[in-house]
Formats: structure tokens, C-alpha cells, sequence
């Protein structure tokens, strides 16, 4: 018999640095089968995903799930979809525990436990995040959304992505019109909110009833606009929706966003230099939105009437960020 070949098990750490390795990688390293057997039988190590081998038991974590994932697709794959977005430091997203991973056109499909292989004719440049490839973030995000089947939590990923300048509507438009035009509806629609100045689903419910009243002859709300004082061009706040034909403002309260003692400063700045300058503020609460429109709507015409009678203030208000 032929002597054994010794064991580098610091080779199989680093070649497994997240507790899985596809059986032939172990034969390569010199774990024959008779060895893998015994771990696995001992309770040390565990059989995985199509051939794989887990090193050690227990829980599997969100980097063992990627890395099984990639071992399985193969070279030149990469991560996609939630994983790929957390990775690029986005926390919108569903948590189904599985694991998109992009590979080349020509490949078979082969689809594992929570582990989605999507071919593509456009396999984009990886970008490396904790030691992943990645697709970038505009393809990761919209593979995401394209796989969404309610609105609200696609318009909370896309602002997420947006508002915290991760990406831009426009570098996300362009990736939705180069891709697949599968499941595009509710990626486009909420991109439609976001290029008019939306920036979560409140104010997208809030411009749905904009909306509604622009039909009906009601001057057009802008959103998020930057106020400036017209004599000296200071910014003074960027209110959640504007009536620049009175210079009025409308502010939905979201709990979500105004809990900390920080944000209510802010808010009570904002609503103080409002009241300073003028400004006629109507607020609601994302709940009202949804369960008293026509309240809502009320309210609007009155402050928007209030506004009227009273001496527009020297506001102007812009499209750059405040």
C-alpha cells in the first residue's frame, strides 16, 4: 500500500475559511474519504450542499450560506440580491435566508437549498465586499426589487438605496433599462416617486393623494425641496412636501424617523423657523395617510386657503439637498 499523504490542516482552515469545502478540494489537500468519513460519523464535521463538507456543526450562518453558494455556482459567479446588498451596507431588505448568486448564460442551471443560480447574458464586473464577489450595488438592489410582489417594501429598499447616497434614480434607471424587463413594474414605479423627490413610502402614499387632488385642480406639491431665504440665500429647511404657490408646507410624522431626542430637535428647528418665516405647516401621521384620506385632503385645502390670505414670504425653494 502506498504511504498516506500528510495532512496540511492549516491549508484546509485557510481553503475553508468559512467551515465549508467541496469534497474534491479536500481530496486535493490530501482528506481522503476515509477521513472525511470518520469526521462526519465523530460528529465533527457534517455533509453540505451537493458534495460539500461542513467543518464543523450547527447553525449556518449568512457568510457559510455565500460561500456554499459560490462554491456551488462555480468560477467566475458572484453574490446578488440581498446578500450582495448587505454586503454593500444596505438594511431594507427581505430575509428569506436564501442566497442569489449571478453566473454566465452558458451554464446549467443548478439550484441548491436556498440557493438561487440566476444566468444571465449580462454577467457584470464583481466588486469585492468582505471578501465576496459582488455584483455592483445598482444590479444587486434591482435584483431584489425585481423579485418583490408589494410595493412598500420596494419603495423603502430604493429610497433606502437613494437617500443614503449609495447610488443615484439615474444610475438605477439605467440599470433597470439595460436588464431583463421582468418584474420591472413596481422597480419603475417607485423610481417614478423617487425622481419627483420621494424618499419613502409615507411620502409616496402622501403623493398619491397629491395626486389625486392635482386631478381635481389643486396647485402641485413638490417634495423635498430646499427653502431658501430669498434676500440673503440662506437654506433654511427642506420640508417633506411644498406649496410654492403660498409657501406652505407638509410634513408627515413618521415615527420611524423622528423617535430620537436628535430628530425631534430637528424638527422642532424646523418648525420653529417655519413659524419665524411664516410658513403655514400642516403635518399628518403615515396612518392617516392610509385611513383618512379625505381628512387628509381637507386639511391640505385648509392650509393651503390659510396660506392664500396671508402675504407670500420671500421663499424659493430648489432641488438641491439641503
Amino acid at each position: 500500500m502506498g504511504k498516506r499523504r500528510k495532512v496540511d490542516w492549516r491549508a484546509v482552515r485557510d481553503a475553508a475559511p468559512h467551515g465549508v469545502a467541496r469534497r474534491v478540494e479536500l481530496h486535493e489537500l490530501g482528506v481522503g474519504d476515509g477521513t472525511i468519513a470518520d469526521r462526519i460519523a465523530s460528529g465533527q464535521w457534517e455533509p453540505g450542499e451537493r458534495g460539500q463538507i461542513r467543518l464543523r456543526v450547527g447553525t449556518v450562518d449568512e457568510d457559510e450560506r455565500c460561500d456554499a453558494a459560490l462554491r456551488l455556482a462555480g468560477t467566475g459567479s458572484m453574490l446578488s440580491g440581498a446578500a450582495a446588498c448587505r454586503r454593500h451596507g444596505l438594511r431594507r431588505l427581505p430575509d428569506d435566508g436564501s442566497v442569489l448568486v449571478l453566473v454566465d448564460h452558458s451554464r446549467r442551471r443548478l439550484n441548491g437549498d436556498g440557493i438561487v443560480l440566476e444566468r444571465t447574458r449580462s454577467l457584470p464586473e464583481p466588486v469585492w465586499r468582505d471578501g465576496f464577489p459582488c455584483a455592483p450595488l445598482e444590479r444587486a438592489v434591482l435584483d431584489v426589487a425585481r423579485r418583490m410582489t408589494r410595493l412598500d417594501p420596494v419603495r423603502a429598499l430604493l429610497a433606502e438605496a437613494v437617500q443614503q447616497r449609495f447610488t443615484t434614480v439615474e444610475r438605477l434607471t439605467l440599470e433597470l433599462d439595460a436588464g431583463s424587463r421582468r418584474g420591472t413594474r413596481l422597480p419603475r414605479l417607485v423610481l417614478g416617486e423617487l425622481a419627483a423627490g420621494v424618499r419613502s413610502a409615507p411620502e409616496a402614499w402622501a403623493r398619491e393623494i397629491a395626486l389625486e387632488m392635482a386631478a381635481e385642480g389643486f396647485p402641485e406639491i413638490l417634495w423635498n425641496r430646499a427653502v431658501h431665504l430669498g434676500s440673503t440665500d440662506e437654506h433654511l429647511f427642506t420640508p417633506d412636501g411644498w406649496m410654492d404657490e403660498v409657501a406652505a408646507a407638509w410634513e408627515i410624522q413618521s415615527v420611524e424617523f423622528h423617535l430620537s431626542p436628535e430628530a425631534q430637535d430637528r424638527d422642532h428647528r424646523r418648525r420653529s423657523l417655519m413659524n419665524e418665516h411664516d410658513v403655514v405647516l400642516v403635518e399628518h401621521r403615515p396612518r392617516v395617510l392610509r385611513t383618512a384620506r379625505a381628512q387628509v385632503k381637507r386639511d391640505l385645502a385648509a392650509a393651503h386657503e390659510r396660506a392664500r390670505r396671508r402675504p407670500r414670504p420671500p421663499l424659493v425653494a430648489r432641488h438641491d439637498p439641503s
